[in-house]
C-alpha cells in the first residue's frame, strides 16, 4: 500500500509538470497566471513563467514533506503510524493538480478577453 501511494502521488507530480508545460505552449507569452497561497481564491498573480513553475514545485514541496513524515525522517507530533501522510498525499496533490489546472483556464479566459 506504501509503494502504490507514493507512485500514485509521483504521477500526481508528473501530471502537474505536464499541466505546466501545456500551460506553457497554450498561453500567451504576456499571460498572468494565478497562484493560491491558502485558503479560498487565488491571491496573487505572477508572470508565465513564474506561475507555471511554482506549481510543480509547490507540488514536489508537498510530496517531499509527506514522504519525508511518512519514512520517519521528519517526526510527526503525534504517536502513530506513518501511514496517515500517505493517505492524505495523494488528494492533496490531486486538489492542488486542480486548482493549477483551473489558474491556467484562468489565465487563457484573462489573456482571451481584451483588457480595459
Amino acid at each position: 500500500m506504501t509503494v502504490v501511494l507514493l507512485v500514485i502521488s509521483g504521477l500526481l507530480v508528473v501530471a502537474m509538470i505536464g499541466i505546466s508545460c501545456y500551460g506553457a505552449v497554450s498561453l500567451p507569452s504576456d499571460a498572468r497566471v494565478p497562484l493560491h497561497y491558502g485558503l479560498g481564491a487565488y491571491n496573487n498573480f505572477a508572470s508565465k513563467t513564474v506561475g507555471l513553475i511554482m506549481w510543480p514545485v509547490g507540488g514536489a514541496v508537498v510530496f517531499g514533506l509527506l514522504a519525508a513524515v511518512s519514512v520517519h525522517v521528519i517526526k510527526p507530533n503525534h504517536p502513530g503510524s506513518g501511514a496517515a501522510p500517505l493517505i492524505i498525499m495523494p488528494v492533496v496533490l490531486a486538489i492542488a493538480a486542480f486548482s493549477q489546472w483551473g489558474a491556467i483556464s484562468l489565465a487563457r479566459n484573462n489573456a482571451a478577453s481584451p483588457q480595459e
